[in-house]
């Protein structure tokens, strides 16, 4: 990664685990240094911030790899509601009181369902309110639902349709 890209190599970022407690993201870095200071959400996949690797780590969902670092230390597990950032907990603090009475995942619903999101936002104009708007509660309700409903075969069936995904997204390009 580093022939493509300079220092540093990961990206981390304040996210709201189970029971309210802050913990670090870690994900490999697609966007150029010092990026999320400019503009907070990605502006889709034409967004010139980020770099040349970055897209090709996005599509594939490589920028994902160093969450298993914090599923590791204990702040996430492999499946659950996806890891909010602290300022739409703050903002929102009665939707999210549910979800966050479990661990938060690196796989769910809203994973699956927005597993091409960069796509989405790209074709928007105003693209916060869009995902303020639209993404944002529905994602909440597929997380909330996750949260509901999780159990071992709902776990495997995630991750099963997950990996499915990754190969779908992988053949589009090779085939």
């Amino acid at each position: 990664m580093l022939l493509f890209q300079s220092f540093p190599v990961f990206f981390s970022q304040s996210r709201v685990g189970k029971h309210g407690k802050e913990f670090k993201i870690y994900k490999f870095r697609t966007m150029v240094v010092n990026s999320e200071d400019e503009y907070a959400l990605t502006k889709g996949e034409n967004d010139e911030r980020i770099t040349t690797i970055g897209h090709f780590l996005r599509k594939y969902k490589l920028d994902e790899i160093p969450q298993l670092y914090n599923i590791l230390k204990g702040d996430m597990s492999l499946v659950g509601p996806r890891p909010q950032v602290i300022s739409y907990i703050q903002k929102y603090p009665s939707m999210y009181q549910e979800i966050l009475k479990t661990k938060p995942g690196m796989l769910s619903y809203s994973a699956l369902i927005y597993f091409n999101e960069d796509e989405l936002l790209a074709t928007k104009d105003d693209i916060v309110s869009y995902y303020e708007e639209v993404i944002l509660p529905h994602k909440y309700e597929l997380d909330k639902q996750l949260y509901q409903e999780k159990n071992i075969k709902i776990y495997f069936s995630v991750l099963f349709l997950y990996i499915s995904k990754l190969l779908q997204n992988k053949n589009k390009i090779d085939g």
